[in-house]
C-alpha cells in the first residue's frame, strides 16, 4: 500500500503546482506588461452625447487598419474616465481640458487625489454645455430655476462638474435640485416634464436635444449673462464662451451664447509608444479622416492642424508615441511636455 500512498501524495503535489501555475498565468496585468497588449478598452460617456459615437468611430478605424482590438465602453464621463485610467481599468479615454488640468494638479474636484497615470494624445473637438428649458415655462434666466429640478449629467462626468462649478459661481447651486442623469435619461424626464431644465456637454448638434426639440418646444438659456457678471470665464479659463448657431435645433431662431470645454484623447502612460503612434497614424490618414467625418460632426474639429491645441495651457505630458508622431509630421511639441 505504501507505494500507492506515495504515488497519491505526489499526484496531489503536482496538481497543486499545476493549478498555481494556471492561476499565476491568468493574473492579468500583474504578469503581463501593458506594452505587450493588443486589446484595449476606450472609456467614453453615455450613449446620448458625442463621446460614445466618436469613440466607436476611432475604434472602428483603428481595428480595420491594424491588429489592435478596442472595446468601447460607456462611463460617467470625463472625470470618471481619468479615475478609470488611474485605476488601470481602461486604456484610452476622452477627457475635458478642465478635468485634465485639475486631475494633474490635484485641484478642485480632484483635490487630495493622486491622478498622474494619464497622458495627453490629441485634441478632439470643442464640447458645448447646452442648457435647455421648456418653451412657455416662464424660465428666462438661471434665477428662474430656483427650487426646480434640473438635469446636469451623471455623477463623475465633466458635464456635472461644469454645472456645479457654474451654478456655485452664480449662487444657485444650493437653490436648485440637481439630477445626476445621463443625456438619454434626461431626455425622457424632460419630455415628461419631470425636470425643468436639460443640461449636458456635446458638440453641436446634440443628438438627445435634437430628439427633444423635434417633439417638445424648447428654449436655450444663455449662461454667459449671469456668468460674466461674476467673472466665471476669468476664474475658469477652460470654459470658453462660444455660440450655438441659429437653426441648430428645431425652433431656435437666434444664436445663443454658451460655455464650451475642449475634449482630448488621453491614454494610460504605460501603453506602448508604438500603439499610440500607430493609432494616430491611422486616425490622421486620409482614409481615417474621411471615415471619422462619417461618424459624427465632431470629427470636423479632429484634424492634424488642431491636434495640439492648448497642450501648453493644460500642462499634461504628451505620450511619447504621440510625440514621435507629431515630430515626424513637422510639429513641435512643447519641450516641457516631453518626458
Amino acid at each position: 500500500m505504501r507505494p500507492k500512498r506515495k504515488s497519491f501524495i505526489w499526484l496531489v503535489i503536482l496538481s497543486v503546482i499545476t493549478l498555481s501555475l494556471v492561476v499565476t498565468g491568468c493574473g492579468g496585468t500583474s504578469g503581463d506588461s501593458m506594452a505587450d497588449k493588443t486589446s484595449f478598452s476606450f472609456a467614453t460617456a453615455g450613449t446620448g452625447g458625442t463621446y460614445y459615437p466618436m469613440g466607436g468611430g476611432v475604434a472602428s478605424i483603428v481595428q480595420d487598419a491594424t491588429d489592435y482590438e478596442i472595446a468601447v465602453e460607456t462611463s460617467g464621463g470625463s472625470a470618471e474616465n481619468l479615475r478609470l485610467i488611474q485605476a488601470g481599468e481602461t486604456d484610452f479615454a476622452w477627457a475635458n481640458a478642465s478635468e485634465m488640468y485639475w486631475a494633474w494638479n490635484g485641484e478642485e474636484y480632484f483635490e487630495g487625489q493622486e491622478i498622474k497615470d494619464f497622458r495627453a494624445v490629441s485634441f478632439a473637438w470643442d464640447a458645448i454645455y447646452h442648457w435647455a428649458v421648456h418653451e412657455g415655462s416662464g424660465i428666462n434666466s438661471f434665477a428662474d430655476l430656483e427650487r426646480k429640478k434640473l438635469g446636469i449629467g451623471p455623477q463623475g462626468s465633466g458635464a456635472a462638474v461644469f454645472a456645479e462649478s457654474y451654478l456655485r459661481a452664480i449662487g444657485m447651486w444650493d437653490k436648485v435640485q440637481p439630477m445626476f442623469l445621463p443625456p438619454d435619461d434626461q431626455a425622457t424626464s424632460f419630455k415628461d416634464k419631470k425636470i425643468a431644465a436639460f443640461g449636458y456637454f456635446s458638440r453641436v448638434p446634440m443628438a438627445s436635444l435634437m430628439d427633444i426639440a423635434a417633439v417638445t418646444p424648447i428654449n436655450l438659456l444663455d449662461p454667459t449673462v449671469e456668468g460674466e457678471e461674476v467673472g466665471f470665464s476669468q476664474k475658469y479659463p477652460f470654459y470658453t464662451e462660444t455660440i450655438i448657431p441659429a437653426g441648430s435645433y428645431t425652433g431656435q431662431d437666434e444664436d445663443v451664447a454658451m460655455y464650451g470645454n475642449p475634449v482630448y484623447m488621453v491614454v494610460h502612460k504605460d501603453i506602448s509608444d508604438q500603439v499610440v503612434y500607430d493609432m494616430l497614424t491611422v486616425i490622421y490618414s486620409e482614409d481615417g479622416q474621411k471615415r471619422l467625418l462619417q461618424t459624427n460632426q465632431a470629427a470636423e474639429d479632429m484634424t492634424l492642424e488642431n491636434a495640439m491645441i492648448n497642450f501648453e495651457e493644460i500642462g499634461v505630458p504628451v505620450h511619447p508615441g504621440a510625440v514621435k508622431f507629431f515630430e515626424e509630421k513637422g510639429m513641435e511639441v512643447p519641450a516641457e511636455l516631453i518626458e
